[in-house]
């Protein structure tokens, strides 16, 4: 069973409430992500940032 079939099965019969409980928790996870990412190219590109800086 894919991930998608299983959030499918899981999520069937969930009130809108609950339904929408799991998206708040899925876009909090994909801040989250993304703020990850961000953080590593700012840290991989920290000195060329500095020099575009002054």
């Amino acid at each position: 069973m894919s991930l998608i079939e299983k959030l499918i099965e899981i999520t069937e019969g969930m009130t809108d409430d609950m339904l929408s409980e799991i998206i708040d928790f899925a876009e909090f996870l994909k801040q989250k992500q993304d703020e990850e990412i961000f953080k590593k190219v700012i840290s991989e590109n920290a000195e060329a940032l500095e020099k575009l800086a002054k």
